[in-house]
C-alpha cells in the first residue's frame, strides 16, 4: 500500500518530487564532499609528514654555526628532543637558474630558490609515490610548484649559469617537500646528488642552515623554542614549527572546503523551505480528506505518518545518492591535495565521516518535516470538511489594493503585484531562495576578485606600491645603501621607502620569550590600513598583526616587552593590522638598525607616469643583480596562485549550484502554482484575458520577488560576505571586497535569464489548455 501511495504521488507531482530530491541530494553532496575534502587534507598531510619524518621545530640561520654547541644543547635536553640535525640549503639567485626550454631565468620569480641534498636523519625529500628520493650525479628533482608554473616534464633540463660556471641537470622526478610545498612558503628547494651539491657549493650561491629538531612529544614545541632562544644558539632567520607546516600545506584546500560547507548549509536551508512549502501545499490540497479522517477518529499522528513516510523515503534516497556522488565530485576537488601530498589509503574512518554529513542532512530533513506536520494538531474536522481549505492565505493587505486607486496603469502588471502582496508569505519562499542564490554566486567571485586585485597586497602587511626590491643575500647592508643612493638620483621614481626586518624576542603571557619578526622603517610613505590604531610614528611604539596581537594577548595602548640588543624594552602597541604572510605573525616598529640582526631588506617604490614599471624593473634588476626585483602585482599572483586556482574551482561549483537551484525552484513553484490556480486561470480566460495577458501576470510575479531577492542577496554578499571571506584566509580578520566592474551586472543577469527562461517553459503549455473553461460555483 505504501509503495503504491508513493508511486501515485510521484506520478502526480513529478517536477515537485524531482526538485525536492535534487535539493536534498545536492545538500548531502556538498556537505559530504566538504567533509571528504577536510578528511583528505588531514589524512594526506599526516601521511606526508610521517613519510618525510618532518621536523617539529626548525630554526633557519644565515651565518656561521658551531655544531658542537647544538649537539650539546640537544644532549642536555634529551628528555624532550628525540633527534636533531643541521641541514645545508644553498640559496642560488633566480637570475642564475634556467628551467626547461625557458630562455629567461628565474630572476622574476619571487620564490627563493635553493638546492639541497637528501637528509639522512629526518626531513626527507619524497618522490610522487612518497618514497625517499635517491639521485645520481647529473639528476635533479624539481618542486611541484615549478612543475605547475612552468609545465616542466621528466627529461627536461635545469641549467645553472653564473659567469664562467655552468652546470646542467636532467629532471628525473618531481619533489614533494613537506616543509616548503606550498606556494605560500617563501622558499622552494631543488634536490640534487651529494656530489653535485658539493660542486655547486664550491662555485655558486650562499649557504643557509636549517637547525632542525624532532621531539618526543609535539606538544613541547613551545618549551623547546623558549629553551633554544635562551641558549643563545644561531637564530639569524625565521623559525618554523610543526603547526605552521600543517597550516601552509592545507591553506588553499581549506578554502575550497569552507565554500562547499557554505553551499551545503545554504542548500539545506533551501531544501527545508521548499519542503515546508510543498508539505503545506499538499495539506491544503488534501484539506477536506484530512478533515474526513479526523472526523472518523484517526489520530493526527497517524495522519502525519502518511505524509512523513514519503519525505523520509525521499530524504533517505537523496542523501544516499548525494553521498555516493560525493566520491566523484570529491576526486575533482582533492586533485590538488593528491598532487602536492599524495594519495591516501581509504580507511573505514575516511568513508564514514563523509557519510556522517549525508546522515546529518537526512536527520535535519526528517526533523523539519516533523515540525511542519504539527499543523495537523490544529486542523478542525468540521472546518476542513465545510471549507475544504485553510483560511490563512498569508496575505498582507491584498484587499486594500484596488485598480482604480493604483499608480500601475497596466492591468496585468497590477494583478501580478496584487497577487504577490496578497500571498506574500508564499512568495517570500521564492524571494529567500533567489537571495541565497545571489549570495552563493557573488561571495566566492568577490573573494576571488579581491585576492587577484592589486589592493590585496595590503592584506599581506604592506602598503600599496608599484614595485618591491628584496635584498636577502650577500653584503646586504652595502647593497641596501647603494640601492637607496641610486633611488635618490632616479628622477623617474615618484617615492620610495626602505625597510629592514630583524628577529627579536618578545614576552608571552606565559612569561616565556618567543621569537617575533619585526620590520622597521618609515611607515608613512606607503601607509597601511590599520584595523585599530595607526602605524608606529616614533620609537617606543609597535604595531602587531592580528594573529600576533591575539598570541601575545595585546590591545591598543598596552605594553609589549621586547628584547632589543639584549635589553628589555616596553613598546606600546599603537596599531593592529592584517597580514596573511609568515602565517600572519609579523610586527612593525621603529628600532635601531643593527646590521648583525638583519634578516633582509626590502624597498618599495612608485614609478612616475610614463616611465613604465616593467622597463624600470628591468633596469633595477640589471643594476642590482643580487637583489630580487618584482612588480607588486606579480608578487601577489605568485604567492596566492594556488589559492586563486582552488578558489576558481569553488566559484564555478557555487555558480553552477546557484543557477541550478534558481531553475529548479522556479520550475517547482510555478508548476504547483499553475496547477492550483487552474480554476482562476479559466475564469480570467472566460472574461476576456488572453494567454499572453496571464503570462505577463506570472512574469510580473516572478520579477518582483526575483529583483527583491537579488538586491537583498547582493547587499548580504557585500556585508556579511566580507566577514565570511575573512574566516577563510589565515591572518585576515576583516576583508573589504574589491568588486569586479561586471560582477553586479553579469551575476544578476545570469539568474534573471535562467529564471525567465524556466518560467516561460513552465507556463507555455497553458496555451494547450486555453480552450478549457471551468464552471464557477
Amino acid at each position: 500500500m505504501l509503495t503504491r501511495m508513493l508511486k501515485k504521488d510521484f506520478q502526480r507531482n513529478k517536477i515537485i518530487a524531482v526538485t525536492l530530491f535534487l535539493f536534498i541530494m545536492l545538500a548531502a553532496l556538498s556537505i559530504s564532499c566538504a567533509v571528504g575534502v577536510i578528511t583528505e587534507i588531514s589524512g594526506a598531510t599526516t601521511n606526508l609528514f610521517e613519510k618525510a619524518s618532518i621536523p617539529h621545530f626548525t630554526q633557519m640561520h644565515a651565518g656561521e654555526i658551531n655544531n658542537p654547541d647544538i649537539d650539546s644543547f640537544a644532549a642536555e635536553h634529551g628528555d624532550i628532543i628525540e633527534s636533531h640535525q643541521t641541514a645545508e640549503m644553498l640559496n642560488i639567485d633566480g637570475a642564475d637558474i634556467f628551467l626547461g626550454n625557458n630562455e629567461s631565468s628565474e630572476a622574476d620569480n619571487i620564490q627563493q630558490n635553493a638546492f639541497v641534498k637528501q637528509n639522512t636523519v629526518f626531513g626527507f625529500f619524497l618522490d610522487m609515490d612518497n618514497q625517499v628520493l635517491r639521485l645520481n650525479d647529473g639528476e635533479i628533482a624539481v618542486p611541484i610548484y615549478h612543475k605547475q608554473e612552468y609545465n616542466l616534464q621528466i627529461g627536461d633540463t635545469v641549467r645553472i649559469q653564473s659567469g664562467n660556471y655552468s652546470k646542467e641537470f636532467t629532471i628525473v622526478s618531481y619533489l614533494r617537500d613537506a616543509q616548503m610545498n606550498s606556494a605560500l612558503s617563501e622558499s622552494k628547494r631543488f634536490l640534487v646528488s651529494d656530489n653535485d651539491f658539493a660542486d655547486l657549493r664550491e662555485n655558486i650561491g650562499e649557504i643557509e642552515y636549517l637547525i632542525e629538531f624532532r621531539l618526543h612529544d609535539v606538544n613541547n614545541i613551545g618549551e623547546l623554542e623558549s629553551l633554544y632562544l635562551s641558549a643563545g644558539l644561531p637564530q639569524k632567520g625565521p623559525s618554523v614549527t610543526y603547526p605552521l607546516y600543517r597550516l601552509l600545506n592545507s591553506a588553499s584546500d581549506d578554502i575550497v572546503a569552507a565554500v562547499m560547507i557554505l553551499v551545503g548549509v545554504l542548500l539545506g536551508l533551501i531544501a527545508a523551505l521548499c519542503l515546508r512549502f510543498t508539505m503545506i501545499a499538499a495539506m491544503e490540497e488534501d484539506y477536506r480528506e484530512i478533515g474526513v479522517m479526523r472526523a472518523i477518529g484517526i489520530n493526527h499522528k497517524d495522519i502525519g505518518k502518511l505524509y512523513l513516510t514519503k519525505y523520509v523515503v525521499m530524504a533517505a534516497a537523496a542523501s544516499i545518492v548525494g553521498y555516493a556522488l560525493s566520491f566523484i565530485m570529491g576526486s575533482i576537488f582533492t586533485a590538488n591535495i593528491r598532487l602536492y601530498m599524495g594519495e591516501v589509503e581509504k580507511t573505514v574512518f575516511s568513508r564514514l565521516l563523509p557519510m556522517a554529513g549525508a546522515v546529518l542532512i537526512f536527520l535535519a530533513v526528517v526533523l523539519f518535516c516533523r515540525l511542519v506536520l504539527r499543523r495537523f494538531r490544529h486542523i478542525s474536522a468540521v472546518e476542513a470538511i465545510r471549507n475544504g481549505s485553510s483560511s490563512d492565505n498569508g496575505g498582507i493587505g491584498r484587499q486594500n489594493l484596488m485598480l482604480h486607486k493604483s499608480a500601475i496603469a497596466n492591468v496585468n502588471v497590477f494583478l501580478g503585484v496584487k497577487e504577490v502582496i496578497g500571498h506574500f508569505r508564499v512568495y517570500g519562499l521564492l524571494c529567500v531562495v533567489f537571495m541565497v542564490c545571489t549570495f552563493l554566486i557573488i561571495l566566492p567571485i568577490n573573494t576571488l576578485n579581491t585576492i587577484e586585485s592589486p589592493e590585496y597586497i595590503t592584506y599581506m602587511g604592506v602598503g600599496r606600491s608599484d614595485m618591491r626590491i628584496d635584498i636577502q643575500r650577500g653584503d646586504m647592508n652595502r647593497q641596501y645603501n647603494d640601492l637607496l643612493a641610486y633611488l635618490q638620483n632616479d628622477r623617474e621614481i615618484d617615492k620610495y621607502a626602505g625597510f629592514f626586518a630583524g628577529s627579536y624576542e618578545a614576552l608571552t603571557p606565559d612569561g616565556m620569550y618567543e621569537r617575533i619578526r619585526i620590520e622597521s622603517g618609515d611607515f608613512s610613505v606607503f601607509p597601511l590600513e590599520y584595523m585599530q590604531g595607526s602605524a608606529p610614528g616614533e620609537e617606543g611604539e609597535i604595531a602587531l598583526s592580528v594573529m600576533n596581537a591575539d598570541a601575545f594577548g595585546k590591545k591598543i595602548g598596552e605594553p609589549l616587552t621586547v628584547l632589543v640588543n639584549g635589553q628589555e624594552q616596553n613598546l606600546t602597541v599603537c596599531g593592529i593590522y592584517q597580514d596573511t604572510t609568515n602565517a600572519g605573525k609579523t610586527a612593525k616598529a621603529i628600532l635601531p638598525h643593527d646590521p648583525k640582526n638583519i634578516l633582509w631588506y626590502v624597498v618599495y617604490m612608485n614609478i612616475k607616469d610614463g616611465a613604465g614599471i616593467s622597463a624600470k624593473g628591468a633596469e633595477y634588476a640589471s643594476a642590482f643583480s643580487d637583489a630580487k626585483v618584482n612588480e607588486v602585482d606579480e608578487v601577489v599572483r605568485q604567492t596566492m596562485g594556488n589559492v586563486i586556482g582552488q578558489l576558481k574551482s569553488a566559484s564555478i561549483f557555487a555558480v553552477g549550484i546557484a543557477v541550478g537551484i534558481a531553475v529548479l525552484i522556479t520550475a517547482m513553484f510555478f508548476k504547483m502554482l499553475t496547477a492550483k490556480e487552474a480554476p482562476q486561470i479559466a475564469i480570467l480566460r472566460s472574461v476576456g484575458f488572453s494567454m499572453k495577458d496571464i503570462q505577463v501576470q506570472y512574469v510580473t510575479r516572478v520579477m518582483i520577488v526575483l529583483l527583491i531577492g537579488i538586491v537583498i542577496g547582493m547587499l548580504a554578499a557585500g556585508t556579511l560576505g566580507q566577514s565570511m571571506a575573512a574566516l577563510m584566509i589565515p591572518g585576515a580578520s576583516s576583508i573589504k571586497f574589491v568588486v569586479g566592474p561586471l560582477t553586479y551586472l553579469l551575476c544578476p543577469a545570469s539568474i534573471i535569464s535562467a529564471v525567465i527562461i524556466t518560467l516561460w517553459l513552465v507556463i507555455a503549455p497553458m496555451k494547450k489548455t486555453s480552450g478549457f473553461i471551468m464552471s464557477v460555483e
